[in-house]
């Protein structure tokens, strides 16, 4: 129920995959493959890698703080050949409906092997309007036919969360929600 929002942004758009305590595995790190809209098998594999770099890591006599070598397995898996070769689907589009599906044929037809790599024109943040600028959207009331309310949509995705669970994400600011997003952008945080 979740994959309402996908992480388009392609090979051009991955991060620093490591930190110290931690990396970045699937989806996070925008492991899509965009033209096939599939991401769970480019997701497995970067888990798999992570784990074998993290078991390395705390295998050495003398552990490091960061996983370095994760971004180097990943670099030499099927999962890197795999997004590079469809690094170009995605900003094709930017002239529009017909430039991109000409060059989407051409780099499907080549396999990605362009000498060059398209970028993307700007960052989806700066986009982003105030919601005094934009019209107001009536969202309809599910209809218990063709939608359905998210808790029963939770529900039939068998998604099983502990209520006590600690939440994963914590704010550095938690003034940001109200005084930012709320009173510029009227929280579009509740109706991802």
């Amino acid at each position: 129920y979740g994959a309402r929002a996908l992480n388009e942004g392609g090979f051009q758009s991955i991060p620093k995959l490591t930190f110290p305590g931690g990396l970045i595995v699937g989806d996070a790190a925008g492991f899509l493959n965009v033209p096939k809209i599939k991401g769970n098998h480019t997701a497995m594999k970067s888990g798999m890698l992570a784990a074998e770099a993290v078991h390395e890591l705390l295998s050495a006599e003398a552990p490091a703080r960061e996983a370095v070598a994760y971004p180097e397995k990943l670099k030499a898996s099927w999962v890197w050949s795999e997004l590079f070769a469809v690094r170009n689907i995605r900003p094709g589009f930017q002239k529009g409906l017909w430039a991109g599906l000409a060059n989407a044929a051409y780099e499907t037809a080549t396999k990605g092997k362009s000498p060059w790599t398209l970028h993307h024109r700007h960052g989806d943040h700066e986009t982003l309007k105030k919601a005094s600028e934009m019209p107001k959207i009536a969202y309809p009331k599910p209809d218990g036919v063709v939608s359905f309310d998210r808790l029963s949509s939770v529900y039939l995705s068998n998604t099983n969360h502990e209520e006590d669970q600690p939440a994963h994400l914590t704010l550095k600011d938690a003034s940001v929600p109200i005084a930012v997003n709320l009173a510029l952008y009227d929280a579009p945080e509740t109706r991802y």
